[in-house]
């Protein structure tokens, strides 16, 4: 961690996405003809071998009965892995009519053989989201839409629990059935802000780290110059100064590349200028928390009706494609699941939709001991749901929305985990970024020496 900017080369923000891109399009180039290939031989196989290991085949999907009571699911999010795994995992492992739908006109979801039809949704926009509504609530009509599963992106989070309420009320005066993976506006807007999260969880008696709005930079230094002037020492043994974080509480990715400065710095003057720097307003808070010395895991978990039915845990790691998940059994996986149980049961039958949480842990080698911090939370899927996609029993968690809320005669009462654990990597993301981290290695060195041989002089 570096004690004040004074004391560190820091490249432009900007860099980092730059070098990232081209080397992603050099890639892409130099890969084209091995990609071609790969893409043809995926389509031999899968007219071949396509349907070894689904449970419905296209002929069952055909059949009269079947046909009967096929329904009609969206599947919005298809641009990105979870939603395109959720997509396959529903047309593999059942008989219904899987559409997908994204913003974007070249999304991976369009061309997905799992996906019987795409729609192209509008960009939804902070300023104006009603086109981006009101494409989601034309298709649900125009499809007559039985369950919608949203994978929403952090833009559109607020947006999609608005569309839940609207589509619910349409179907209502239709008088037919129309049931939805999505949180509404109130729930999202509870558990997507971090300091109305942080409140509530604390509501509930559980656990949590110190934490503070700040809306001016005035808040946040009173705190942070308490804990530089306060003597660190308590019945004569050395007490710890406690050290925090300033976390941006709206989106704000250049706020995002220096959250894990630690503070106060050693001098008054230095953490003034650092909190002065970071532009807070009321326009632009900041979230003051305490640092958690440990390491962080991340949850996702399909929820219905207030009820936990899938759920897994994983080590959080920067680069966010590698997922290994914790064994059931094991005492960190436990104590998470109890955690989301509870917040679940206190949202009540009405809740319904993905959640996950990012946890600090303390002694995280001592099992069932460890300690334990939320800090932050996202309702809606995450990507960790590719932990599912060989599991054809996540199909079956999903369509239970469908059954009776009576637990003792619902078939998937029981929380449903992700198979044996297993590492899910992308090669094409770990290619880019260690061709980048070589080259940002390579003019972070550089720098150094330039700024070594400045104070020289």
């Amino acid at each position: 961690m570096a004690e004040g900017k004074k004391d560190a080369v820091v490249l432009p923000f900007y860099y980092s996405h730059v070098w990232k891109n081209v080397l992603l399009l050099a890639l892409s180039a130099v890969c084209a003809p091995l990609s071609a290939a790969l893409v043809l031989v995926g389509l031999a196989v899968s007219k071949v071998h396509g349907q070894r290991n689904a449970t419905f085949s296209k002929e069952d999907k055909q059949h009269v009965a079947a046909a009967r009571r096929r329904k009609t699911i969206l599947v919005t999010g298809v641009s990105m892995t979870k939603g395109l795994t959720i997509a396959r995992n529903l047309s593999q492992h059942t008989p219904h009519r899987i559409i997908g739908a994204d913003i974007s006109a070249l999304s991976p979801g369009r061309f997905s053989s799992a996906i019987a039809r795409y729609y192209r949704l509008d960009t939804p926009s902070g300023d104006d989201a009603d086109p981006y509504i009101d494409s989601i609530l034309s298709i649900i009509q125009r499809e007559k839409v039985d369950l919608w599963i949203s994978c929403s992106s952090v833009v559109a989070a607020v947006e999609d629990g608005q569309v839940v309420r609207l589509a619910e009320k349409q179907a209502k005066e239709q008088g037919r059935q129309f049931e939805a993976i999505q949180f509404r506006e109130d729930v999202v807007e509870k558990f997507h802000e971090k300091d109305k999260f942080i409140d509530y969880i604390e509501s509930l008696g559980l656990p949590i780290p110190e934490s503070h709005r700040c809306t001016h930079p005035g808040e946040a230094l009173d705190v942070l110059m308490g804990e530089l002037h306060r003597t660190p020492t308590k019945s004569g043994r050395p007490v710890p100064r406690r050290r925090f974080i300033m976390k941006p509480i709206g989106v704000d990715d250049k706020a995002r590349n220096n959250m894990m400065t630690l503070l106060p710095f050693s001098t008054p003057d230095a953490t003034a200028q650092y909190i002065h720097s970071l532009n807070i307003s009321k326009e632009n808070p900041f979230q003051l928390q305490q640092f958690i010395k440990g390491n962080e895991y991340c949850t996702h978990a399909l929820v219905i009706g207030g009820k936990v039915k899938a759920f897994t845990s994983c080590p959080s790691l920067e680069l966010l494609m590698h997922y290994e998940p914790l064994p059931a059994s094991s005492p960190l996986s436990k104590k998470m699941l109890e955690f989301t149980e509870r917040v679940c049961k206190d949202g009540g039958e009405t809740f319904t939709g993905h959640l996950s949480f990012d946890f600090l842990v303390e002694n995280d080698d001592k099992g069932a001991a460890a300690k334990f911090y939320p800090i932050e939370s996202n309702p809606r899927a995450h990507t960790a749901v590719v932990l599912f996609e060989q599991t054809p029993e996540m199909a079956e968690a999903y369509l239970s929305i469908f059954d009776s809320p009576n637990p003792l005669t619902s078939k998937t009462s029981l929380v449903l985990f992700s198979l044996a654990p297993r590492r899910t990597v992308t090669t094409g993301s770990d290619m880019t970024w260690y061709l980048s981290s070589s080259y940002h290695f390579s003019i972070c060195c550089s720098a150094s020496r330039r700024y070594r041989m400045r104070l020289t002089i």
